[in-house]
């Protein structure tokens, strides 16, 4: 597996110490990221396998899968 980096770090902390879905700019605030840089590393891991997406209207919502 390869090392995280702080923001990627901070984006899979923020969605295992929130039980529920939430919103790209949700996650981009409470780990202290850009929208961008929230958005870019939430689909590198939902492709990993790491977190759930759902859609909503025009919303993407994120959950991490439990380890």
């Amino acid at each position: 597996m390869n090392r995280l980096n702080p923001r990627e770090r901070e984006i899979l902390k923020t969605l295992l110490e929130h039980n529920y879905y939430l919103t790209t700019t949700q996650v981009a605030k409470l780990a202290g990221v850009s929208w961008n840089t929230a958005a870019a590393y939430l689909e590198k891991f939902f492709d990993d396998g790491w977190i759930n997406k759902q859609s909503r209207g025009r919303w993407q919502l994120w959950k991490a899968i439990p380890p």
